[in-house]
């Protein structure tokens, strides 16, 4: 058997292991269907005989100690079940109050002092050997091209 047979041998048994699995969910997925359903019809006909019993307990066609505790459970729930569906719309129907922004104050110096001085600058005095940059006043050989203390251009 080649080396392609196999493959073609693997990739088959991989399909039908995939279908199998597809319609196993499919079936499984009914299924559970089917049992929710039954069991929806059941909680009601429970629901619809637990109605029937209370009335008849409340009407006094039914004399029974046992009935009349659950009977009292199942009003003390109804009571805080009504009680926190309040609270719940209390809590849906708060609205979020944004705080009041904090009072503005002014920050008013009491007391102006006044600039300092500009700084004194002196025109570059020609040195002898040498010059001075205009941009910093430092002493430079003659033959400087830039300035070595500040870099501007000071010769050709």
């Amino acid at each position: 058997m080649g080396f392609l047979d196999e493959l073609s041998r693997k990739i088959s048994e991989g399909v039908d292991r995939a279908k199998f699995e597809a319609e196993k969910f499919q079936r499984t997925t009914a299924i559970q269907g089917e049992i929710s359903d039954l069991r929806r019809q059941l909680d009601v006909k429970r629901l619809e005989f637990g109605d029937r019993a209370l009335e008849l307990y409340r009407a006094g066609a039914i004399q029974s100690p046992t009935l009349g505790g659950i009977l009292r459970e199942i009003e003390a729930l109804q009571v805080s079940l009504t009680l926190k569906e309040e609270e719940l719309r209390a809590v849906q129907g708060q609205v979020h109050v944004e705080p009041p922004p904090p009072p503005r104050t002014q920050n008013v110096p009491l007391t102006i002092e006044p600039p300092a001085p500009p700084p004194v600058t002196r025109p570059p005095q020609p040195v002898a050997g040498g010059k001075v940059c205009p941009g910093c006043g430092f002493q430079m050989p003659s033959t400087a091209v830039f300035c070595p203390n500040c870099g501007l251009r000071v010769g050709n």
